[in-house]
């Protein structure tokens, strides 16, 4: 996004050392490498304007366990990061990590957005108890290492669906600050999203923002949509009035690499 000092994105890098439990060593050469199964998406549009983006920071997790990372490989990682690749980690407890990835975000959030109901007693029960904890947890995580980084006039970016509660946790802190959410899924009808017990946080989460953006125009209908229902909230054409706030949505649909996909034929 153009503008401010510095950007908050999501990092595209993991940190592998194949052949090695990190956690065991706390002087072993490690390197970065491109993961491949990152948020393509994401990566082409900060790549596609690069030139634009000369100064920017990368906030996301490791692709890998680091409950076991000694004190003094967490603090070398941090600092090989900052100045090789412009990012910051976000150190999450291994077991909060997968409850929330795996468990609310891939079988709960995920279902829901793309229109299968989820499974009520099943998501009130077990999920949404134990697993949206730590979705909140994880958030909470995000919030903290970006506060700490932030610097007046900085412009922060949050990306997708693991991260809907980040916007307004960042809004309570940073009150002042130009915050922006992009949606890089679907988003159901209203019909769908209120079979969510925890619906009316996550919406609320998301309106921390300043602009939210979606790939479709259908999604951006429905997210305005199932923001006056459920919240009971004024939705305009181009966006939502909330008390005193106006937060714009809009359509921003991300492309392709063509080069990259060319490249591997």
């Amino acid at each position: 996004m153009a503008g401010g000092t510095t950007k908050r994105l999501t990092t595209a890098a993991t940190l592998r050392n194949p052949g090695h439990d990190p956690s065991r060593h706390s002087s072993i050469k490690w390197h970065f490498e491109n993961n491949p199964h990152c948020n393509g998406g994401l990566k082409n549009a900060i790549d596609s304007v690069g030139d634009r983006l000369r100064r920017k920071l990368w906030v996301g997790t490791l692709g890998t366990n680091t409950d076991g990372f000694r004190e003094s490989l967490r603090r070398n990682i941090e600092w090989r990061m900052r100045e090789d690749r412009d990012s910051v980690p976000v150190w999450i407890p291994d077991s909060d990590f997968a409850s929330c990835y795996d468990e609310f975000c891939h079988q709960v959030l995920w279902p829901c957005l793309h229109y299968a109901v989820p499974d009520a007693p099943k998501t009130k029960m077990f999920y949404e108890s134990a697993a949206f904890k730590q979705y909140v947890a994880v958030n909470q995580r995000f919030a903290d290492a970006i506060v700490s980084a932030y610097k007046e006039g900085d412009i922060i970016w949050v990306n997708d669906y693991h991260l809907l509660l980040l916007p307004q946790m960042l809004r309570e802190r940073l009150p002042n600050a130009a915050i922006g959410f992009f949606m890089h899924v679907a988003f159901p009808s209203s019909e769908i999203f209120r079979c969510l017990s925890v619906r009316e946080p996550l919406l609320k989460g998301v309106l921390g923002a300043d602009l939210i953006g979606f790939q479709t125009a259908n999604y951006a209908r429905h997210f305005r949509q199932t923001v006056s229902r459920i919240l009971t909230a004024e939705a305009l054409p181009k966006g939502i009035q909330l008390d005193d706030r106006f937060i714009d949505v809009g359509v921003f649909p991300m492309g392709i690499d063509v080069s990259s996909i060319t490249a591997k034929k």
